[in-house]
């Protein structure tokens, strides 16, 4: 049967129409739903033939495409894979150093004496025979993913990745990264798999977990994940990604995901922490081991903006926030930054993004004066209102800025004098490309815009088309 569905995710539906001598049957409905069946009878099959050539011509201008057919997928129960042996001792060095060669190589050579197939994968992976080792796990996947596999399988046939519901990456014989989201075909079975993953034997050495979009807009997307690895966390997980989708997905406004505190306290060994969304909330933040945070919002909302302004982290040496836009939950006031930019509550931490942001220019005064800016090596203020008023403060405050390998200020508001300006100033440190500041430039005042206050200044910037690149 013709399959024709709309073009956005969440509001996309699927129309499909066929014809059997004068009857026509019609399925419709949203995508994962088992969706309306209609049955109408014409007068002869040619009436019935031109009616279905007419509903056709009217869903196309409705917005409706053909598409392909694609596989049905079965739901498969949450199961493990057979038995596989552990030895927690010859693990726990891995625990240690991911890395270590002799520590897989000695894990290796255990499992060979228990018959494991991964033995040999772990050899051959350090043998460089590349086919082999792809060989050998197509070979043994099947029973390593156990209730996993059909969805894996899948998203090996994928023409483009991005259509995968599950990708998996394999490093000396055992899943390192894993990657689950809806897709157009697997649009309900997220949580399923999720925990199908984490049941595995083979998810002990689970190193880095990625999820796309996860449930409907405007709720909580990972509420059943966070609970989901609180009741069986993988013990090597050290990279922990949320919000993976596109624009073409779903908009970040519409993306939801509380309790952020709560997956730092689930994996206390966890060395990056990256999330995007739009409704985002979050205790205090404290963390032994973070290495990396990265907070990406179109308007992050100021329980966030103050958890990350006094976040505990001194391990931290990578901080990225994206305050975003007060029409889309807005943010805190700059005050909230005080602990972070008094160099205590992160002493490690060298590279700092205050991105698509309203404040760039009242933070980098505040910024100049701090005493965690001798520490950073680069400074990240792209794709927010960054104006000319913030890069004169930058010129002004040279000295204390000199030191630093790079700063971006890609996508903002500036024009080609004053981006020529701080390339004179600092030369190849600065990245000012790609500006995004619409007609209004020319009748920017610098004198004018200088006596203003910070909330003043801003609503200057907005009359003038200037804005974060990220808000809806």
């Amino acid at each position: 049967m013709p399959r024709y569905e709309a073009e956005k995710v969440f509001s996309k539906r699927f129309w499909e129409i066929e014809r059997s001598g004068a009857e026509i049957t019609v399925s419709r409905g949203k995508i994962g739903k088992a969706g309306k069946v209609e049955t109408r009878t014409h007068a002869s099959a040619s009436e019935a033939e031109r009616a279905l050539e007419e509903a056709v011509a009217k869903m196309l201008k409705k917005g409706y495409r053909q598409v392909a057919e694609k596989p049905k997928v079965v739901e498969v129960p949450a199961q493990v894979a057979p038995f596989a042996p552990e030895n927690p001792e010859l693990e726990a060095a891995l625990l240690i150093d991911r890395d270590d060669e002799t520590a897989w190589r000695v894990l290796g050579d255990w499992f060979e004496t228990q018959g494991d197939p991964r033995g040999k994968a772990i050899a051959l992976s350090f043998a460089n025979d590349k086919a082999a080792f792809d060989e050998h796990i197509a070979t043994y996947a099947k029973s390593w993913l156990g209730g996993l596999y059909q969805s894996y399988a899948l998203g090996l046939r994928a023409a483009d990745p991005s259509d995968a519901a599950t990708t998996i990456e394999w490093t000396h014989g055992v899943m390192h990264h894993a990657r689950l989201a809806h897709t157009y075909d697997r649009h309900d079975d997220c949580l399923n798999d999720l925990k199908t993953l984490l049941a595995l034997p083979a998810a002990r050495f689970l190193y880095s977990l990625t999820l796309g979009i996860f449930d409907e807009p405007n709720e909580d997307q990972y509420a059943g994940a966070k609970e989901a690895l609180r009741e069986n966390p993988p013990p090597m997980l050290r990279h922990l990604y949320l919000g993976d989708f596109t624009s073409e997905e779903c908009e970040v406004s519409w993306s939801v995901a509380r309790g952020l505190h709560e997956y730092l306290a689930i994996f206390p060994e966890l060395h990056s922490f990256r999330v995007l969304g739009g409704e985002l909330t979050t205790k205090a933040l404290r963390h032994g081991e973070l290495r990396s945070l990265i907070i990406e919002s179109g308007g992050c909302g100021p329980e966030v903006t103050r958890a990350v302004g006094s976040a505990q982290l001194p391990k931290l040496e990578k901080l990225e926030l994206w305050t975003g836009q007060g029409a889309y939950g807005g943010y805190g006031p700059l005050t909230d930054y005080e602990p972070l930019l008094s160099a205590k509550t992160c002493p490690n931490l060298t590279h700092l993004g205050f991105r698509n942001s309203e404040q760039a220019d009242p933070f980098v005064a505040m910024l100049a004066e701090s005493a965690l800016l001798p520490q950073l090596k680069t400074l990240d203020l792209s794709l927010g209102m960054f104006s000319p008023h913030g890069a004169r403060t930058l010129i002004a405050n040279k000295e204390k800025f000199a030191h630093l390998e790079r700063i971006d200020v890609t996508e903002s508001c500036l024009g080609d004098d004053v981006v020529a300006d701080l390339q004179a100033h600092f030369g190849d440190v600065v990245d000012a490309s790609k500006q995004n500041w619409g007609v209004g430039y020319d009748d920017w005042d610098e004198a004018s815009a200088g006596a203003l206050d910070d909330d003043a200044r801003r609503e200057v910037l907005f009359d003038l088309d200037c804005f974060t690149s990220v808000g809806e």
